[in-house]
């Protein structure tokens, strides 16, 4: 508890202590979790069943079911990650069981349900009452499996209860690379979607984590999130979504500003360290002529390129002040107005990335300089000009910084 009983956590906002819980059972399911195909929900995953199904439990137990009766027929919200692929269940213990009205989804030669993804799938349907919603992870076989699986699959299509399937890529899991999908019932779908099934091909969007665990960003979880409201005709969550955008696109433009200040700061005080060095080192007869030659054009290349960069720029920041000044108090809010502020705003995009990609070549240049700085001063002569420790904690800093534009 003194660990944790620290300023920063008393004065931080949201779900601190379960985010640390999420740590430490991340890591636990990354070291020991691993047998049986067990494994952690990622948060990611989670949060995406909840968008889509609308129910946050954490908060208010709609179903608690005091009254004896069983979560059969009785819930408004399901939400689950079971095992896949489990086949070791008696067939003859649950043919007859009231939870899988679409029968059991194919029996092997032992008697055994022979895939029990479906005797899931028909669980988590039959405690829906007629106005539930449910969300859960399920393997990617579950969506394409033939014989007995097939059979029930066609008669829950035919219940018009499917709402929204999602694949997913792998790497999402602490413990394994496999990649799932994501299931999500509405048994009181309007009689307009009855027959329609919205299907979100999410593979190729996720945000790299570590080399090993993908995410969501938190805008990819609204964006996907938008296309479910727009599947449900919900266009007004839409355009405000799109609306908050560009908000956030006002915000982040004068924040840019800063950031690139604080770039600019270290790597000038970088620059002028090198330039004074080069300059101290030029006579010395110690120093060989190609050593002197390769600073010096290292230096003017540094300095060409902080040119190019800093009228770029200037054209960069006054564009996002412009942009700021029309829509930062009158966001658009209909369709067609947000197509025009993004047609508005596609050249400063542009200008932003190239700008990134002057910014990553003034830190390789810069780095370069460091480098050849550190080897002339590697001779005797030119040591005392050199000040290799802040020349280090510069670059360091530079680097650290470098990660922001």
């Amino acid at each position: 508890m003194r660990i944790f009983d620290s300023e920063e956590l008393r004065s931080a906002s949201g779900d601190v202590f379960g985010r640390i819980y999420e740590y430490f059972l991340m890591k636990f399911a990354m070291q020991g979790a691993q047998d049986n195909g067990e494994f952690f929900t990622p948060p990611s995953l989670v949060q995406t069943l909840i968008n889509v199904i609308e129910a946050n439990t954490f908060y208010e137990d709609p179903h608690r079911l005091q009254d004896g009766r069983s979560l059969w027929g009785n819930c408004d919200f399901v939400m689950a990650n079971p095992p896949f692929n489990v086949d070791m269940v008696d067939a003859e213990l649950v043919k007859d069981d009231r939870r899988l009205p679409f029968g059991l989804p194919g029996v092997n030669k032992d008697k055994r349900v022979s895939n029990g993804n479906y005797l899931w799938i028909s669980y988590f349907h039959s405690y829906l009452n007629p106005i539930g919603r449910a969300g859960f992870v399920m393997s990617s076989q579950a969506s394409s499996a033939g014989h007995g699986e097939k059979e029930v699959r066609g008669k829950l299509i035919e219940t018009g209860d499917v709402d929204v399937m999602i694949a997913i890529r792998s790497n999402f899991f602490y413990t394994r690379t496999v990649p799932c999908e994501l299931w999500h019932f509405d048994r009181a779908k309007p009689d307009a979607r009855k027959n329609q099934v919205l299907m979100l091909d999410a593979r190729n969007i996720y945000r790299k984590v570590t080399r090993k665990i993908y995410d969501f960003s938190p805008e990819q979880l609204a964006n996907l999130t938008a296309i479910v409201w727009l599947y449900r005709g919900q266009k007004a969550r839409f355009l405000g979504l799109v609306k908050e955008y560009f908000g956030k696109m006002c915000d982040e433009g004068v924040a840019i500003t800063g950031e690139l200040e604080v770039f600019e700061t270290v790597l000038i005080e970088l620059r002028d360290q090198l330039s004074s060095f080069a300059d101290n080192v030029k006579n010395l007869e110690s120093i060989t002529p190609e050593l002197k030659a390769a600073l010096a054009e290292a230096l003017a290349e540094l300095v060409d390129a902080e040119t190019a960069y800093n009228s770029d720029r200037a054209s960069l920041v006054d564009g996002l002040v412009s942009f700021r000044g029309v829509y930062e108090n009158a966001p658009p809010t209909i369709n067609l107005d947000q197509h025009s502020a993004r047609a508005a705003f596609d050249p400063l995009a542009s200008k932003a990335k190239g700008l990134v990609r002057q910014i990553d070549l003034l830190y390789k240049l810069v780095a370069r300089c460091v480098q050849l700085a550190q080897e002339t001063a590697t001779v005797e002569a030119a040591a005392e000009f050199h000040d290799r420790r802040i020349a280090s904690k510069r670059s360091k800093q530079l680097d650290g910084n470098y990660s922001h534009p």
